[in-house]
């Protein structure tokens, strides 16, 4: 059954006082500053989630890196060297890559990123989904405050801390990670998953790594993100004789030049580089170029994408002036609870990072080829979220509550990338039922990949009718439905947009996070970035003048 809240006349009582709010008291400052002031104080915030960080965030000019920001843009971290780190996640894409599905392999041009990006017209696999497709399952996740994750990664989790310590980063602990081959013994598994020989934590992992290193190298064994047919992929990654490991191993040895002969790099400089970022100038290249080294040099580049210096986190530190007053009542909405006349975002949206970092059924509707999840012999691609990784049925349709950092740079959104706008995920939020019966499934591009057209719609009812069960159970925290005016949608959009870091809207900012035709290239193969006209990103930065095909 479900459960709606009518909330109008709290509603109506809410936009008297916000009206109020507005208007100056005899302290000096208006009565909705002051309200704002409260809730603050309530939620303990600083206005910046570095504050909470007891694992230092690195600095971009540090060896270690700029060595990572070379191997994310080095088209060698991927076995047919057509895909970098950065097709997915672009600077100025909001370190992601404004597709509503991202592109991974098999792209016609690899050096065009965001729209306009297509896969190679394959007859027979391409648009149905067959077999020989690579369709990414979900949209690209912003890089932005990755370093401030500290219990997992990633839509569903699939690489989650053991301890998930505040501040911490995951660094105390060991990363579990239950679909990536082969499991490590005595570690939460999945029990549907396939089986190969259970492995040592220290035969796969070192000790120390933050959980931000899953996002390194862990897509580079991904089909359909990095892996293509390369590496012993012949179908699911879960190849026998070839694990998702031995995929990350292999790589490693092409960077440290003692692969097979066939798959080294014709040009290899990067073992300096190794030695300048870990200050090692001793060990054998076996020993220091390894697929942990270089997860660990990945995370140490995307943790410096912290990006905090908002206009709400000058007006949290005192500055009444650094948000207008549509942001202001939109912030309002945002930490008031349903009982306060608020749309009670801030239960999950919550602290600095905006973010609980537990999961959720929102039932975003489904358009992805999903993560090969069986619903029935006829339909075995549906996505479960977080029920992919953990197998139980109550996590199934649930996907991780996403910062709201630099939000405003980061479309499309939902996990699906579904919903173009601000306004339209907002109010996906506000009546999900009423959002799903208004959606139109043709609106979603198909040049990037095919979208599960066949399924669509079946796939997201199933979602809807979990969120459904949820509300009839009474279980704390699930969204419910909340009445609110066309400008109340607007100043929480107003508010959202407060919590953009003014770099991310400058190009010469985000100029410090590519390389320039002055850094080293170590293999030759960066990645020299062109949008859907053929024009660099950033012009200048490719080695060569123009745009590299």
């Amino acid at each position: 059954m479900e459960i709606r809240t009518v909330l109008t006349g709290a509603i109506l009582s809410a936009t008297a006082m916000i009206g109020a709010a507005a208007s100056e008291d005899s302290h000096g400052g208006s009565s909705l500053d002051r309200e704002l002031r409260a809730f603050i104080a309530e939620h303990r915030l600083t206005g910046d989630a570095i504050d909470s960080r007891k694992l230092p965030i690195p600095s971009l000019t540090d060896p270690l890196p700029r060595l990572g920001k070379l191997l994310f843009w080095s088209k060698g971290m991927s076995p047919a060297k057509d895909v970098a780190c950065v097709t997915c996640h672009h600077p100025m894409l909001g370190f992601g890559d404004a597709m509503p599905l991202p592109v991974g392999v098999g792209a016609d041009n690899p050096e065009l990123l965001g729209p306009g990006r297509k896969r190679v017209n394959k007859p027979g696999t391409f648009p149905p989904f067959g077999t020989g497709d690579s369709a990414m399952p979900r949209n690209s996740p912003t890089l932005i405050g990755l370093a401030f994750w500290d219990q997992s990664i990633t839509w569903d989790g699939t690489v989650f801390s053991a301890t998930g310590t505040p501040g911490m980063s995951g660094v105390d602990g060991r990363l579990i990670a239950p679909v990536d081959s082969p499991p490590v013994r005595g570690e939460f598994t999945n029990f549907m998953l396939p089986r190969q020989e259970y492995i040592r934590y220290e035969d796969k992992f070192k000790a120390g790594m933050p959980i931000s290193s899953g996002h390194g190298m862990f897509p580079a064994a991904v089909n359909a993100a990095m892996r293509g047919g390369a590496y012993g992929a012949a179908g699911s990654p879960q190849t026998p004789g070839s694990t998702d490991l031995d995929v990350r191993q292999k790589l490693a040895a092409r960077f440290g030049g003692y692969s097979d002969p066939n798959d080294r790099f014709a040009k290899n400089e990067w073992l300096p580089l190794f030695r300048a970022g870990f200050k090692d100038d001793q060990s054998p290249s076996e020993q220091l170029i390894t697929a942990n080294n270089i997860s660990i040099a990945l995370a140490d580049y995307e943790r410096t994408m912290t990006f905090t210096h908002t206009p709400w986190r000058a007006y949290v530190r005192g500055d009444a002036k650094a948000i207008g007053e549509s942001a202001k009542r939109g912030a309002r909405m945002f930490f008031a609870t349903v009982e306060q006349g608020g749309a009670n975002c801030a239960s999950c949206h919550s602290g600095d990072f905006f973010s609980d970092e537990k999961y959720w059924v929102l039932a975003v509707p489904q358009i992805g080829r999903g993560k090969t999840d069986l619903n029935d012999f006829g339909d075995g691609i549906d996505d479960w979220g977080r029920g992919h990784v953990t197998g139980h049925r109550d996590d199934k349709y649930a996907y991780r509550t996403p910062t709201l950092l630099g939000v405003e740079v980061t479309a499309p959104f939902g996990h699906s990338g579904v919903f173009n706008t601000l306004e339209d995920i907002v109010r996906h939020h506000l009546n999900v039922e009423r959002s799903i019966a208004s959606f139109d499934y043709g609106t979603i591009p198909t040049t990037g990949g095919p979208i599960n057209s066949n399924n669509a719609k079946a796939h997201t009812q199933y979602a809807l009718d979990m969120l459904r069960s949820q509300r009839a159970a009474g279980l704390p925290g699930v969204i419910r439905d909340i009445e609110l005016s066309d400008g109340q949608v607007s100043d929480i959009v107003n508010f959202l947009k407060s919590l953009t870091d003014p770099c991310l809207k400058s190009n010469k900012c985000l100029a410090q996070w590519i390389p320039n035709a002055s850094d080293p290239d170590p293999d030759d193969l960066r990645l020299c970035a062109v949008d859907k006209n053929g024009r660099e990103y950033l012009p200048g930065s490719c080695k060569r003048s123009g745009a590299r095909r």
